[in-house]
């Protein structure tokens, strides 16, 4: 779905791998609460999902969400390379 994007994917010391997204309501008239997982990729291939949501997006506005899984690497293990996906995304209408 458009109204959801990835604005950065990055590792940090304190926070692991955070994906920064933004969801973007295109509507003249409704407001959205979108649900979604995103699938977190740490460098070494674990696979890990969380499910926010962003909560009431009013008409033409945008959201953000910062969205985050624990990675801590190993000594000598990479500390970048990990991916951020955004999948199953579901908008709903609220009133």
């Amino acid at each position: 779905m458009s109204d959801i994007k990835i604005n950065d994917c990055a590792y940090t010391d304190r926070l692991g791998i955070t994906a920064k997204l933004s969801a973007t309501n295109g509507s003249a008239t409704l407001k959205y609460t979108y649900r979604l997982t995103v699938k977190f990729t740490d460098p070494t291939g674990k696979v890990t999902l969380r499910n926010p949501s962003i909560p009431y997006v009013s008409p033409g506005k945008t959201e953000n969400l910062d969205v985050s899984t624990p990675y801590v690497p190993k000594p000598g293990a990479p500390s970048t390379g990990g991916k951020c996906e955004v999948t199953n995304v579901l908008r709903t209408i609220e009133r």
